[in-house]
């Protein structure tokens, strides 16, 4: 476990205390992404994400606040771009070195309810990166890389042809014997970083390091909110 992540890969059992805001008037979107965990959804029904992630203490909320906040402890519903919902916060999973357990069933179900869903985490410190996708209930895709300890963590399901055309090749450390240890003395090897996460999101759906360039047809809020009740049922 890393020190910037909570120690647990289950929810604190204390909700951090609710942020109270004043009143928000509706500003463009903010850009946002590195250093942080977001789950995307292809919805423009922001209650519906609301509903789904079961958000508790939930208030309305300008871009510059709900990221502002969602940096700290409290997690934030973007209004939608380009048909995407994003719902992001640093205390989201995964939060660990077992992220096919923190994320995989959360995503089926998701993808469930709105037909497809995402994940995506990054954090530069100690070279975390993550990206999946679960398409009618079923993951699709799921990558997780450690660069820290050099760890692949995560490597279920074919690239999609997505990654592929980014030309995504991550050697898995795990499938190599002992005797190919001069595999490492190449410069030609590939390890994911967080402009990968970025890119892959971009591919997939959106990539919220674009968002400070987006200018959409009306400013809304988005809904902040102290936690998310989604990820109790699975990490009781």
């Amino acid at each position: 476990m890393w020190p910037f992540r909570r120690k647990s890969s289950r929810p604190a059992p204390t909700p951090p205390a609710v942020v109270e805001l004043p009143p928000q008037e509706p500003d463009d979107p903010f850009g946002f992404g590195y250093k942080n965990t977001w789950w995307a959804v292809p919805s423009v029904d922001m209650q519906a994400v609301v509903t789904a992630f079961g958000l508790q203490n939930s208030q309305p909320a300008n871009w510059r606040s709900g990221i502002a906040n969602a940096y700290d402890r409290s997690v934030f519903v973007t209004p939608a771009v380009d048909g995407w919902t994003l719902v992001t916060g640093f205390e989201l999973p995964p939060s660990n070195n077992d992220v096919r357990r923190e994320v995989a069933q959360p995503l089926e179900e998701l993808s469930q309810t709105f037909g497809e869903a995402q994940v995506f985490s990054t954090h530069r410190i100690v070279d975390y990166h993550v990206w999946a996708k679960a398409v009618q209930g079923k993951l699709i895709r799921g990558y997780g890389y450690l660069g820290e300890s050099g760890e692949t963590l995560w490597n279920a399901g074919d690239l999609t042809p997505e990654e592929q055309s980014l030309g995504i090749a991550f050697v898995d450390e795990r499938s190599l014997k002992d005797e190919e240890e001069s595999y490492w003395e190449r410069d030609d090897i590939q390890t994911a970083s967080e402009d990968d996460v970025m890119n892959v999101a971009r591919a997939w759906s959106v990539a919220p390091c674009d968002f400070k360039n987006y200018k959409p047809r009306e400013r809304k809020l988005g809904i902040l909110g102290s936690h998310s009740e989604l990820f109790t049922r699975f990490f009781p």
